[in-house]
């Protein structure tokens, strides 16, 4: 089959990406950062530390090289510069086999786990063309991680996606060792992520569920049922799936601020790979094929640095799923179109579907809603809730993850009750850089220090929100050609507050790998005014009790009105 057909909804994305690449690793041969991908570290000098997961780029290197129907097919310089790649990723290994990500000494399982699955890729790809001692280097070098990773865990939080990223790495390591020590490791992960499986099927990301971040943990769990099949992985996965379909909206975009970590990314790999086997797969590719062109969904051309090649890399193992002439894909099976609810409690996520709108709402975010118009296939209404500046500067929201909310939900009435809570938002000084280079050069070095560090910073960027006194009640009536949501704010520490209003659009958490732009935030209505008292509130209205009502009216199939 010709990679270059266009009926190959991927081919064309990676090979254009393939100038941008290169032209991020240092291919210098005497350079002192050869083979270095992170061109910020080499290039600009603008960092202290290289990146290590910057490195992944082999992989779609290695694909390249490996791929006939581009110029790089076989191409003896580009595999000079993998080469060199592999070699810097031997080169910044620490000796007890593991990487940094954020910040020197950080000795990350993330940096670890998705470096070592993307470069055990590529080099699995290349391996018989590379010279002997550079392909003795890598074997090493995975050695080193494999066996860190069998002594190293997660304990700053549970995160699927990272832990599914480390079983992944560890079935290459074996697939290329055969030391069944990863093998046993990778399974070992694998258990974990399935006994933290919600039996609503979604995957733990911090506690909740977040559909975009699931996409890409799915894919890992896909690639390794790839390598060897295992009935209960594969009934996981489809569960995953079942789960994640329903919110995927008209437009093709999925999740966001209603979600557990904000995400409205799709990685389409796992769907592409498990479309003969599960026909919810094969749904899922199929809806989100145009997304992926269109760019509806959060991908290739929208996120950043940090999250280009786990993109573009898994651009690949979609094409090459795609691209599979044996492939017999199972008919589409989607998500009920039934209107009415569809409720997950543990997860705190709803949709309500009419024949004119879906509504999603995030309970445990604080009652957030997505209203889409399903005869244009738009989003019409995104409500965020609301945000403020405190005296001194801090800051306090409606919107935070909290599964202790009073909750009551039906198919026409949707009710929150919580308070409002006192948030983070920090970013870096020189001051606060200098201080935390200073640990990281000193006690920071330790290993325990290390992770000690790791997990004050997750508690102090994710999980620290103190509550204000602050009543929010927010109440979404959800009728047949119509949604109304009625805010109820009242509280004495409304006095504290020096700024406050109503966002469309807004995020309350760290969390790097959200806010990327989606297209319908274009259709969004922002506030023309920050005078505007729907946008813009009294704190001391609030003080005293404040209600505020806002309505969408499907008024006929042509358009409608947002009050």
């Amino acid at each position: 089959m010709d990679a270059r057909a266009p009926t190959h909804p991927y081919w064309a994305a990676i090979v254009d990406q393939a100038p941008r690449v290169l032209g991020l690793m240092d291919r210098e041969a005497l350079s002192p950062t050869s083979g270095c991908g992170d061109r910020t570290y080499w290039a600009w000098k603008f960092t202290d530390f290289p990146g290590a997961r910057f490195q992944e780029s082999l992989c779609v290197l290695s694909f390249l090289y490996r791929t006939p129907g581009s110029e790089y097919f076989k191409n003896p310089n580009l595999l000079t510069w993998i080469g060199r790649g592999m070699e810097y990723w031997c080169k910044i290994q620490y000796k007890d086999g593991s990487f940094d990500e954020a910040y020197p000494f950080e000795r990350s399982l993330a940096a670890t786990a998705f470096t070592g699955f993307y470069v055990g890729e590529g080099f699995r790809m290349v391996q018989d063309d590379l010279p002997d001692a550079t392909r003795a280097r890598v074997k090493v070098a995975l050695r080193r991680a494999g066996d860190w990773l069998v002594g190293h865990d997660e304990h700053h939080g549970f995160l699927s996606n990272h832990l599914a990223a480390a079983a992944a790495a560890l079935m290459n390591m074996h697939l290329i060792t055969r030391d069944p020590r990863y093998l046993e490791r990778s399974q070992y992960f694998v258990n974990k992520i399935l006994s933290h499986q919600s039996p609503e099927g979604w995957y733990d990301e911090y506690g909740g569920a977040d559909p975009g971040y699931q996409t890409h943990g799915t894919f890992y769990l896909a690639r390794i049922h790839q390598l060897r099949p295992e009935p209960r992985l594969l009934e996981s996965i489809e569960r995953s799936m079942r789960f994640l379909a329903n919110f995927i909206h008209v437009d093709g975009s999925l999740g966001g601020e209603y979600t557990s970590r904000n995400t409205q990314t799709y990685y389409p790999a796992a769907f592409e790979m498990l479309q003969s086997s599960l026909p919810i797969a094969s749904w899922i590719a199929e809806r989100m094929r145009p997304a992926v062109a269109s760019a509806s969904a959060a991908g290739l051309r929208s996120v950043d640095a940090y999250n280009y090649y786990p993109f573009l890399n898994n651009l690949v193992f979609a094409h090459q799923a795609f691209s599979d002439a044996d492939r017999d894909p199972k008919p589409p099976e989607g998500p009920s179109e039934a209107e009415g609810l569809t409720w997950f409690p543990a997860a705190g996520l709803a949709r309500v579907r009419t024949a004119r709108y879906d509504a999603y709402v995030g309970t445990r975010k604080g009652g957030v809603v997505k209203v889409f118009d399903r005869q244009k296939g738009a989003l019409v209404y995104n409500d965020c809730g609301y945000i403020g500046r405190l005296e001194g500067g801090g800051f306090c929201s409606s919107q935070y993850e909290d599964g202790e909310r009073k909750v009551s939900v039906t198919p026409e009435v949707i009710e929150v009750e919580g308070a409002f809570a006192a948030i983070s938002k920090p970013v870096m000084n020189p001051i606060k850089f200098m201080a935390f280079r200073a640990f990281n050069l000193t006690a920071g070095q330790v290993p325990a220090l290390a992770f000690w560090m790791k997990n004050l910073l997750v508690k102090t960027l994710i999980y620290r929100k103190k509550p204000l006194s602050i009543a929010f009640k927010r109440r979404i009536e959800l009728g047949a050609s119509s949604v109304r949501v009625t805010d109820n704010l009242e509280g004495p520490d409304a006095s504290k507050v020096v700024e406050l209003r109503w966002e469309p659009v807004f995020t309350t958490i760290h969390m790097g790998s959200s806010r990327y732009f989606v297209p319908n935030e274009l259709e969004v209505a922002f506030p023309e005014s920050a005078s505007d008292e729907a946008h813009a509130l009294d704190p001391r209205r609030v003080a005293a009790g404040v209600r505020l009502e806002r309505n969408v009216t499907f008024s006929s199939p042509e358009g409608e009105v947002v009050e």
